[in-house]
């Protein structure tokens, strides 16, 4: 064996010893893990990469040791060369097309670099919005209106019928109607973001030169403080917002954090989506529909959901990223402040918590579980931050009728409900005249947190 054969395989060996390593050292220093859906068969599947690159390196330092060329060896050589051969055909065709901001192939996400932040998924552009977010029509960098910007996941995005149903719009007629003055809501709510893309968001926004008079950031604590996990980003693959570890070397080392495997995940995604009824996910324009619909049943994917996210938020082990929410929300209230506006911070619970019909239909009690313990550590956070924090649950007791019967998002009486109670407080933050209702409502106030003022 040559010595240039002698260092090609060594250079292989020292490859595979060098994956095994990013798979050792991942599992140890990401203990919240990448994913919240499929966390362990995300393990088993990085336990089976290392097992096989063991088994190649085995193979190889065999080869190495007797100095013959082994079949096998070479064939585990071609292997992996058209593996990474794939690698880079997924990763030119991911940007090219799937990822790029005018495609429409793939998933709706798309990156971009954020100075003073880094990699933030946002959706692809629209003809209203070069951001994505969902907007009626293009939004002026400044407004004479008094403008409020509500920052948060698919919640703040919107799962009413029309813009009108959506609790930041609601909010800001709420609002406008008090003050009496034009108030409108600059919606940049992102599906999947967490805190720490807020931040993100913020920054770029007011890089763009956008103007607002008010801040208001939703913390969804049903999965606020297990999206954004320690010495994690978010970064997007084949259209698609994945987490990632924040090291570099992790992610190209690691099998399971190639443009290969998270494109083999959009695709199993794509499946399962492709398998639902349409109407799951519809938004149909029109008025609002703000008729009371009773929980009659209680579908698989609710029901699977809800009790995952019960043991991820609540179970006696679960652990959540409280130290890295802190530390993005005190970010939000600092960069906020340089602008001299106020930052609101309002906190939206479990579905769980205030769906008593829910909680009937899956046979759990609040008291199996320390029901506030979520709503704590954002009560804590906003004291010790000095942050001025609304809690919303109260908005939502009447329980199921606030909810689309298929997931945890709000229907459009939720939002309403959520939007007009919000728009209270806020109201009451800027001055206003005594506080009325739209419509008859069960529990529509707002609960003020132990910082509200």
């Amino acid at each position: 064996m040559s010595r240039a054969g002698i260092a090609l395989r060594l250079a292989f060996l020292l490859g595979l010893a060098a994956v095994v390593a990013a798979i050792v050292v991942q599992e140890r220093t990401l203990p919240l893990g990448l994913f919240n859906d499929g966390r362990e068969a995300y393990r088993w599947a990085s336990l089976a990469c290392a097992l096989a690159a063991l088994a190649a390196g085995a193979v190889f330092a065999v080869e190495l040791w007797r100095r013959v060329p082994s079949p096998l060896a070479g064939a585990l050589r071609g292997g992996i060369v058209s593996l990474l051969l794939l690698e880079l055909l997924l990763t030119g065709a991911d940007r090219l097309l799937l990822s790029s901001p005018d495609s429409t192939l793939g998933g709706p996400y798309r990156q971009i670099d954020v100075p003073g932040h880094g990699p933030l998924p946002l959706k692809k552009p629209s003809p209203v919005s070069p951001f994505g977010f969902r907007w009626a029509e293009p939004e002026p960098v400044r407004t004479e209106a008094f403008r409020i910007l509500f920052l948060g996941d698919s919640y703040v995005e919107g799962s009413g019928r029309s813009l009108a149903c959506n609790y930041p719009e609601v909010a800001a007629a709420t609002v406008s109607e008090l003050l009496g003055r034009p108030v409108v809501a600059l919606n940049a709510g992102v599906a999947g973001a967490g805190p720490v893309e807020a931040l993100g968001t913020l920054r770029l926004l007011i890089d763009q030169g956008y103007r607002f008079d008010a801040v208001v950031h939703t913390l969804f604590l049903e999965n606020d403080f297990t999206d954004d996990l320690p010495g994690t980003e978010r970064r997007v693959v084949a259209g698609m917002s994945f987490r990632f570890p924040s090291a570099g070397w992790l992610r190209r080392l690691h099998p399971m954090n190639s443009t290969t495997a998270r494109t083999a995940l959009f695709v199993v995604r794509a499946s399962r989506l492709s398998r639902r009824p349409p109407a799951a996910a519809r938004r149909d324009p029109g008025a609002c529909q703000l008729e009371p619909v009773p929980l009659e049943s209680v579908p698989s994917e609710l029901r699977q959901l809800a009790l995952r996210r019960l043991e991820a938020n609540y179970a006696p082990d679960s652990r959540l990223a409280e130290e890295l929410v802190r530390d993005a929300l005190r970010a939000l209230r600092d960069e906020v402040a340089l602008q001299g506006v106020p930052f609101v911070l309002a906190t939206l619970p479990d579905r769980i918590l205030v769906d008593a019909d829910l909680r009937r239909a899956l046979d759990v009690s609040l008291d199996d579980f320390d029901a506030e313990r979520l709503q704590s550590f954002a009560d804590a956070i906003a004291q010790r931050e000095a942050i001025d924090a609304i809690d919303l649950r109260r908005a939502l007791a009447a329980g199921s009728e606030n909810y689309r019967p298929d997931d945890t998002h709000l229907s459009d009486l939720g939002n309403v409900r959520v939007g007009e109670a919000l728009g209270r407080a806020l109201a009451r933050r800027f001055g206003q005249r005594p506080p009325t209702t739209s419509f008859p409502s069960s529990g529509s106030e707002a609960l003020p947190s132990s910082t509200t003022r």
